[in-house]
């Protein structure tokens, strides 16, 4: 059994990882000097920002099922709105994809009628605009029909980063 990481050590590896996905993309001495940076922040504790572009989302999402970083997708989730038990419901269901193979993760827009279903009956909504899907497709066997095992996030932005969406209640629980 793998170990698990502490609470720090998975902060760390997540300010880590952003910062190398970062500072790798840099010519020469400000990649050294975005490196050097990103680990004077891990060490202070201070969060780096999230993914502001497409690449840098699926580099994230892709880490942190990898890496079992549930607080990295903590950190990405917009809860606004969400009750304990969807929360507790959400992260369980992030968790299934944990320490399985990723065949493919991409970012592809969200059709106009994709919430449709969804929101049709006025119970539920996005808590934020839903522009594009993550489409995290497992390189495992089709469990029914032809199609691999998918993981799926409505995603969004809020203050120029990338967020994962969720369906809220539009009104109060049943019975108050």
């Amino acid at each position: 059994m793998r170990p698990r990481p502490t609470a720090l050590g998975t902060v760390l590896g997540t300010v880590l990882g952003v910062a190398a996905l970062a500072a790798a993309t840099l010519p020469g001495p400000a990649r050294a000097q975005a490196q050097e940076q990103g680990r004077a922040q891990a060490q202070e504790g201070v969060q780096p920002p999230l993914p502001a572009q497409a690449d840098a989302l699926v580099a994230y999402v892709t880490k942190a099922i990898n890496d079992h970083d549930i607080a990295a997708f903590e950190r990405l989730v917009n809860w606004s709105g969400t009750r304990a038990q969807r929360k507790r419901l959400t992260l369980y269901q992030i968790r299934s994809g944990f320490g399985r193979p990723i065949r493919q993760a991409s970012l592809e827009p969200m059709p106009e009628d994709g919430l449709a279903d969804a929101t049709s009956r006025g119970t539920l909504k996005a808590n934020m605009p839903v522009t594009e899907r993550l489409r995290v497709v497992f390189d495992e066997p089709p469990v029914e029909g032809d199609a691999p095992p998918t993981s799926v996030f409505l995603v969004g932005r809020e203050a120029g980063a990338y967020r994962i969406a969720l369906l809220v209640p539009t009104g109060p629980p049943r019975g108050k």
